[in-house]
């Protein structure tokens, strides 16, 4: 057990490391995950961290056989091919027969012990553990499971009938079905299947079992990867309700990976972490719940709107760069890139960060950027010239404010200089004249390039 530290910041875990064994092979100990619960007075939520076994070796690497390509004659290649061929067609038959045997072993204990042949050839064949994905249902299949569960369903424990006796018994109902029926058939089983997969268990301790078992099957995922591929890293999950206990549950590929998370980020402690996270999914992960006054909700807002539409210009535009202008929206987005925004649904069209106050409004926005009612639109070569025609027009009459001209044009300029050296031979000019205080100098510049900059962020 570890317990953090009193500035915030988990303390290492004092651990010991398992070493190999003589032939080089992990000891047995040191394939089992560790289990550590930090806790600490500071927060009510323990965190329940999992390691990754510290030695995991495997006895041959897998490296991809060399092979080199020997020159022979036509003669040799066709009797190497025909000796091949004959040779994997004699391989061929002899597995046939050995899988054979080994279904007709599968239905014996299907018949003997009353589950389905296909599990007892997942045991034969990797373990028990299933390596495929969910076959597509059949209509045979969805009959069978909706006969297995009616004429078993009030069954004692124990006194279930066999399935293969109960195909048998009722093989010629199936044969009676219609296409309907046997489609209905299988959209129930298809039904039935996916809320295995995603349906609430109301049971606590059936979560808790599921949740188990899930990070179990994860945790050996990614250690099976970090073997084969080479990968270190980390998860934590949490529950979102009240209705179960459970801690938030870490997981590190390697302990070291948490100690140096927690001696670089700041105030980095599993538990207080994994307990705000929980709190905030308990929360319906809300943020606006969590923001204390109608300012930072605007702000929070308007960060959300500005950057949504950024977003959506840049994937329909295919720029990584574009941004988007309002100032110059008819110049910028509309002839220069061809594109036009719709659906806009406050009452004033300005940047974020310039929209009123009020909450409504913009909730608003941001929910018809979301649901898509407020995107971008590409005009086509009409609507585009027939804008630019519009536009022409407004500049001519003054509506529209044209780019103003250098207030140096037609004047011939010295060579370029970047800015800081502009400005450090300014303040060398100037103390040479005599005229003002270096210092003085240097600080009115900087001054005015933070008041540009603050200026140009006001007008985008």
């Amino acid at each position: 057990m570890a317990s953090s530290s009193s500035s915030g910041v988990a303390a290492p875990l004092a651990t010991t490391q398992p070493s190999p064994s003589p032939s080089g092979i992990a000891a047995p100990d040191a394939v089992q995950p560790r289990t550590t619960t930090i806790s600490s007075s500071s927060a009510g939520v323990a965190a329940n961290v999992v390691y990754a076994p510290q030695a995991v070796v495997a006895a041959r690497p897998v490296v991809p056989a060399k092979r080199s390509a020997a020159a022979a004659s036509d003669g040799h290649k066709a009797q190497s091919i025909a000796m091949s061929k004959e040779k994997h067609e004699a391989i061929d038959q002899a597995i046939g027969a050995w899988y054979d045997t080994a279904v007709e072993l599968s239905e014996d204990l299907s018949r003997r012990y009353g589950n389905k042949a296909d599990y007892y050839l997942r045991r034969m064949f990797s373990g028990g553990a299933s390596m495929q994905k969910a076959r597509k249902p059949t209509a045979y299949n969805a009959w069978a499971h909706t006969l297995a569960k009616e004429k078993n369903q009030d069954a004692a424990p124990g006194e279930a009938t066999n399935l293969l006796d109960l195909k048998c018994e009722h093989g010629e109902e199936y044969h009676a079905l219609s296409r309907a029926d046997k489609r209905e058939l299988i959209a129930s089983f298809e039904e039935e299947r996916n809320s295995r997969k995603m349906g609430l268990r109301v049971n606590p301790r059936g979560r808790t079992q599921d949740v188990n078992n899930t990070c179990e099957k994860i945790e050996e995922m990614i250690v099976g990867l970090k073997c084969r591929v080479g990968i270190d890293g980390f998860y934590c999950i949490f529950k979102n309700n009240s209705e179960f206990q459970m801690r938030p549950r870490w997981f590190f590929t390697t302990p070291q990976l948490n100690r140096y998370l927690s001696g670089t980020i700041k105030k980095w402690d599993v538990e207080v972490i994994g307990g705000l996270g929980e709190a905030f999914a308990i929360a319906g992960c809300d943020l606006m719940a969590f923001l204390r006054n109608s300012k930072a909700r605007g702000d929070w807002l308007k960060t959300e709107i500005r950057e949504r539409i950024n977003f959506l210009l840049v994937k329909i535009t295919g720029k990584k760069t574009a941004v988007m202008q309002y100032k110059s929206y008819d110049k910028d987005i509309v002839l220069g890139y061809g594109v036009e925004l719709v659906g806009w649904t406050h009452d004033v069209f300005a940047c974020p960060s310039s929209l009123p106050s009020p909450i409504e409004p913009l909730q608003t926005l941001l929910q018809a950027l979301d649901d898509g009612k407020c995107y971008f639109r590409r005009l086509d070569s009409a609507e585009r010239a027939a804008r630019q025609r519009a536009y022409n027009a407004k500049v001519a009459s003054g509506a529209a404010p044209a780019r103003a001209e250098r207030s140096d044009k037609g004047k011939k300029r010295g060579k370029y200089q970047p800015r800081k050296k502009a400005v450090q031979s300014a303040v060398q000019d100037e103390e040479e004249n005599g005229e003002g205080d270096g210092e003085e100098t240097a600080r009115a510049a900087k001054r005015r390039r933070r008041d540009d900059k603050a200026r140009s962020s006001d007008e985008d």
